[in-house]
């Protein structure tokens, strides 16, 4: 009987969440199309989520252990808010390096940056609250946030140093 708020609780966790997702999309894609000047938006798009979510992800692997996560939804919001926080500086301080002269600075592109940390600071919410409560000192869902935090780096670090590094291969 102590369980029976969960389940409705659960549902309006979820219907918000997709929610969510489908408003972001909605207004972020026509930003896309209409700052683009050029080259693979998809691509780049596509990557502005990834290093979004992967911040996110791994902020929220490092504050989870720190937290104490008792499963209760305060705990999981904190840890999720710190990853989303997280989502927030790394594409705050990637436009300012644009903006440095570094690349273009763009809007969308903190945008998409922040969206991908929303998709998974909102994941993260809802796994931490379905943790169960206990002691154990094993490192737990913040190895799992870690091992996607790395995961979704991967294409990030690859575009970088496709960009940074010169390719060797002759060009025709």
């Amino acid at each position: 009987m102590r369980y029976s708020w969960a389940l409705p609780g659960f549902k309006i966790l979820r219907s918000s969440t997709i929610l969510l997702f489908s408003v972001t999309l909605l207004v972020i894609a026509p930003l896309c199309e209409a700052e683009s000047g050029g080259g693979d938006i998809g691509e780049s798009a596509a990557l502005h989520v990834l290093a979004g979510a992967s911040s996110a992800l791994l902020i929220s692997a490092v504050a989870y252990p720190l937290v104490e996560a008792a499963s209760d939804q305060r705990s999981a919001l904190l840890v999720a808010g710190l990853g989303l926080s997280g989502a927030l500086l790394a594409g705050t301080a990637k436009e300012l390096l644009d903006s440095c002269g570094f690349g273009q600075p763009q809007w969308t592109d903190l945008l998409l940056t922040l969206g991908g940390g929303v998709l998974a600071a909102s994941l993260v919410y809802t796994l931490t609250c379905l943790q169960p409560s206990g002691g154990d000192e094993s490192p737990g869902i913040a190895a799992v946030y870690g091992a996607f935090a790395l995961m979704f780096s991967l294409p990030v670090g690859e575009n970088l140093l496709r960009r940074v590094i010169p390719s060797s291969e002759p060009r025709s």
